[in-house]
């Protein structure tokens, strides 16, 4: 057994989202996710047959919905998007890496 940080060990390159499973079986995926000044691009949305429970270990991001709102969170805060809710990440912060931590059910 081996323990890991969810906040070390960071990625040097982020010139793209990082997505990195942590436990993944037929039905859970958990998953840290790294985001710097990353946003989905205009017009597109997440779509997902599943639901994600997601929260800001570190940085700042918003979520935007396809009805309009958004939702800011900063560190500690989380959000639970119900199956075909469709999201996008309309920001994440320039100046320090988010770190999401997201699990797929």
């Amino acid at each position: 057994m081996k323990k890991h940080n969810i906040l070390s060990d960071l990625p040097g390159d982020l010139s793209q989202e990082v997505f990195e499973p942590i436990v993944k079986t037929d039905t859970v995926l958990i998953e840290r996710i790294i985001s710097k000044a990353h946003v989905t691009p205009k017009g597109q949305w997440y779509d997902q047959a599943h639901s994600e429970w997601v929260m800001v270990m570190q940085g700042a991001a918003t979520l935007e919905f396809v009805d309009g709102e958004q939702v800011e969170l900063t560190v500690g805060e989380h959000i639970n998007i119900g199956a075909n809710v469709k999201h996008r990440v309309a920001w994440t912060s320039e100046e320090v890496e988010t770190i999401w931590l997201a699990v797929h059910y």
